[in-house]
Parts: C-alpha cells; sequence; structure tokens
C-alpha cells in the first residue's frame, strides 16, 4: 500500500514513525473546538492519491476521536479519495462485542458500521480485545500482534522475571506466546467479574509457591487495573518477589496506577498505540509489516 498518509494531531507522533517507516509523505489535519464542543477538521492540501491510510488511535476521549475520525473521513473523501484504510493502534468500542444482558447495544457493531459508511474499508489495529469484536466490526480489520515488541520490553524490565503470569483465561493465549519465547513457566489466574457492580475477584489455577522471584504479568490492556491487581495481590501472597505489569494499551484509567502500586506492581509498561507516561515500547515496525503485506 503506497498511499499517503493523513493523520489527526494527537497520532502525529505514531503517524510520523509510520510515514518515515513506509517512506510516504504524512499530512496532519488542522483541528480544533467550536465554542460549544463541537470538533472541527481540514485538510490543508489536497490528496494525491483515490487512497489514503488515515492513522488516529482512539484513545483517550474516544467519543471524540471517533466523531474526529468520521469527519477526517469525509473531507478526505471531498478531496477525491476514494479508499481509506484507517490505522488505529488502539480501537476503542470493542469490549461490547455481544448482548450480555437485554436491552443492551452490541457497540462494536454500530461503530463499525459508522466506519464504514464514512469510507473506510479496511483497519488495521493492534491486538484488537477479542475475535468477536473483529466480526462484529463487519469489516476487513488486519489484527497486529505485538508478542514480539512485547517480549523484547520484558528483557529490559529493571529485574530479570522468572515466571509470566496470565490474571485470567482471556489473557493466556498472549501469556503463554510470551513466555514460550521467553522460555518460562506461565502462572494462570481465573477472574470473575460482577456483570451489574463490574467488581472483579481471581483464584489460581496454575502455578506454585514462590520464593522471592521477580514476575510479570502481561495482557493486551490495563484499564482500571482490578484484574492485574487481583493478581498480583495473590502472587505477593504465594511470595512473589518484585512484581511487573507489561501491557499493550495502558489506558489505566479510574486511579489505575495507584491500585497496582497497592497490590505490589512495582512498574506499569505499555506501548505506543496509547501514547502516555506508561509507554515503554513501539509496535510501529509490526505495524508497517502489516501495511506493507496488504
Amino acid at each position: 500500500m503506497g498511499a499517503a498518509i493523513f493523520a489527526s494531531q494527537s497520532s502525529s507522533s505514531i503517524a510520523n514513525r509510520l510515514s518515515q517507516a513506509l517512506g510516504t509523505d504524512l499530512r496532519i489535519f488542522d483541528s480544533k473546538l467550536f465554542p460549544d464542543g463541537d470538533s472541527y477538521v481540514r485538510l490543508t492540501e489536497r490528496p494525491s492519491s483515490s487512497e489514503a491510510i488515515l492513522v488516529n488511535t482512539l484513545y483517550p476521549n474516544q467519543d471524540k476521536k471517533i466523531i474526529e475520525t468520521l469527519l477526517m473521513c469525509d473531507a478526505l473523501g471531498r478531496g477525491g479519495v476514494k479508499r481509506i484504510a484507517l490505522v488505529s493502534p488502539y480501537l476503542a468500542y470493542t469490549r461490547q462485542d455481544r448482548v450480555f444482558l437485554e436491552g443492551e447495544a452490541i457497540s462494536t457493531r454500530a461503530i463499525g458500521l459508522a466506519l464504514k459508511s464514512a469510507g473506510i474499508s479496511r483497519i488495521f489495529s493492534v491486538e484488537t480485545h477479542s475475535h468477536e469484536a473483529i466480526e462484529a466490526l463487519e469489516i476487513q480489520v488486519t489484527d497486529v500482534k505485538a508478542t514480539r515488541p512485547m517480549v523484547e520490553a520484558i528483557t529490559k524490565l529493571p529485574k530479570q522475571v522468572k515466571y509470566i503470569a496470565a490474571p485470567d483465561f482471556k489473557a493466556l493465549r498472549f501469556a503463554d506466546e510470551v513466555a514460550k519465547n521467553l522460555n518460562l513457566e506461565t502462572f494462570v489466574f481465573s477472574k470473575q467479574r460482577d456483570r451489574t457492580t463490574g467488581e472483579v475477584s481471581s483464584e489460581l489455577v496454575k502455578g506454585h509457591a514462590l520464593n522471592g522471584e521477580p514476575v510479570c504479568i502481561v495482557d493486551d490492556m490495563i484499564s482500571t487495573g482490578g484484574s492485574i491487581a487481583n493478581a498480583s495481590t495473590k502472587l505477593k501472597e504465594m511470595g512473589a518477589g518484585p512484581i511487573f505489569a507489561v501491557c499493550v494499551h495502558a489506558l489505566m484509567v479510574d486511579g489505575a496506577s495507584a491500585i497496582l502500586r497497592r497490590s505490589g506492581v512495582e512498574e506499569v509498561w505499555g506501548s505506543d498505540t496509547v501514547e502516555n507516561e506508561f509507554t515503554r515500547y513501539s509496535i510501529t515496525d509490526e505495524l508497517v509489516t502489516a501495511i506493507h503485506g496488504s
């Protein structure tokens, strides 16, 4: 795919890295807010091709980012672009991929319909929350894997970890891949979440007593930190030494950092799918490979 790259101002850093790696032009949208809070975007230069790559990671402020994405697609279409590939390293609204309680919306499907109607024919994202979410979007999605850069990041932690832990069964596939690459054993916890209150509890499923060994808990994302904190508390009770948490998407909402520190987690590392104080490694090379392969 040799199309030019267009990006929101908030995703300009990762867009610049992609542009340099792909050897393509980069154009950043002008944007602002009207006094009433409505979003405004503008292309400062007319597209030179009928194809475009649009870069916009959908966090934080995902509602605003989605509206911004739709507006940018409209501007690209008015500029002559016929096919848009969205590069959204963190793709929001992928949690609600099915109905759990009567009366709920399937938000993933609704967002997919909106993006498709705006002219997006393909999405490149990183470690999307579930396969069901990808299907619910009803758009061609390339789900980029972050195993290699995460493994490399773990080797750079302050302490050499001896075990990898999965905070729940959903993270097990990811944890096993990381552990296999590092030739380490995987500890596994089960998680139960109250659908009404959101309260999370964890129990050890696979593992054993520890004697001060460093452990790394891995997951695709850390949001409130509840699952990681529960696993960390259990690991400390089992005799673990330093505990680290490494994820792909470090959302870290609602005081997650403090919750994790209290549970015994010493450091949290995330990738540049969401750029913040926890960003410690990049998934740019994986995105470049995926885009080249398309």
